[in-house]
């Protein structure tokens, strides 16, 4: 979300009137993880002082740290949910039998949140452990013994640079392009005994 007027707040432009406690948290942690992004285009996470982004956001101090103990906990916040929104679909039985259809989908939530991912990555923060309890890999070949699950790691992280080199670099290439090269290069993997 976008402000025009710097004057007003993000929680001015939801106009929002009652709402319940988990509507309300959840409000906040959307204001104050919008009002840092916008701040974080302007100046380093490490320059932002907690009044401006309260300022910003339009919530109090006291609701920022009913939220957060600090600034990147925000990105983190944002991190996990990005995070848990693709795990959802990992559960799905049709991605177990369709792999170019599961990074399809997984790029297309990548280029939803690239504004939230690109922020995380320009501050030098850890994207990692995109996918920390599941993955496309265990999902895809169910590691047996210690050297498969060395295995599935490096290519779990192999797969989260593609990820981030794809925001990086201004996602040029198609989410159909980029699904068909992962489908093609993760199609096989060699078993190890």
């Amino acid at each position: 979300m976008s402000v025009d007027n710097k004057d007003r707040t993000i929680i001015e432009d939801r106009n929002v009137l009652r709402l319940n406690n988990a509507e309300s948290n959840k409000l906040t942690r959307e204001c104050l993880t919008t009002a840092l992004m916008q701040l974080m285009k302007e100046k380093p996470i490490d320059k932002i002082t907690i009044t401006e982004l309260v300022k910003r956001s339009g919530v109090s101090r006291t609701a920022f740290y009913r939220n957060y103990s600090s600034k990147e906990d925000i990105l983190e916040y944002a991190r996990e949910e990005i995070t848990n929104l693709t795990n959802e679909f990992l559960a799905k039985p049709e991605l177990k039998e369709d792999s170019y259809l599961w990074f399809k989908e997984c790029f297309k939530i990548v280029q939803e949140h690239a504004e939230v991912i690109r922020t995380i990555l320009d501050a030098n923060l850890p994207f990692g452990h995109f996918w920390e309890n599941r993955s496309l890999i265990d999902t895809l070949y169910p590691a047996g013994n210690h050297m498969n699950r060395y295995l599935n790691r490096a290519m779990v992280a192999a797969f989260q640079r593609v990820l981030c080199l794809w925001v990086e670099e201004g996602m040029t290439e198609s989410i159909e392009e980029m699904a068909a090269f992962c489908n093609s290069v993760f199609r096989e993997k060699p078993i190890m005994k």
